[in-house]
């Protein structure tokens, strides 16, 4: 069974379709989606199939949760860019505005990898830049956390 998290923005929203996996408890199956605003453009992408660790989806959801600590104290904060180790995916939370913890947002830079267009090159990512409402953000979040969550109780159950 499979769990969508979706990150929704003012240009473009980004859908993680996760599966987890029979053989372990440390991976996920993830194709990431990254898809314009059709008021924009039509365009919508998929990343190959690839795995992401448990690990790397907490990492994320702590990524924006510091983040979102940071434009408290200074709304210039930029934070590093967060890749995973499998490289499916770039992102780079930026500047903003939070004004309670309810109310704000941030600019938010998503790039997708799309795969290899020859071996000897490095991949190609297509992705990006928009704000975020933190409403959006802590949804995103909260969904990240049940499909971790999920992920869990299902182990469980076998054990």
């Amino acid at each position: 069974m499979s769990n969508q998290s979706l990150l929704k923005t003012d240009g473009y929203q980004v859908l993680f379709n996760l599966t987890h996996l029979e053989h372990t408890k440390d991976y996920l199956d993830a194709i990431v989606e990254f898809r314009l605003d059709p008021q924009l453009a039509s365009v919508s992408v998929k990343s190959p199939q690839t795995f992401i660790s448990i690990k790397d989806l907490q990492e994320l959801i702590a990524y924006f949760e510091n983040h979102i600590t940071c434009l408290q104290n200074n709304p210039d904060s930029q934070s590093e860019p967060f890749v995973t180790w499998e490289l499916g995916f770039q992102v780079q939370a930026l500047s903003g505005e939070i004004r309670s913890p309810q109310d704000g947002e941030f600019d938010i830079l998503f790039m997708v990898n799309v795969g290899q267009g020859n071996e000897e090159v490095g991949s190609t990512y297509v992705g990006g830049e928009s704000a975020v409402t933190l409403e959006n953000i802590q949804r995103f979040i909260s969904s990240v956390r049940t499909a971790l969550d999920w992920g869990r109780e299902r182990l469980e159950s076998f054990t």
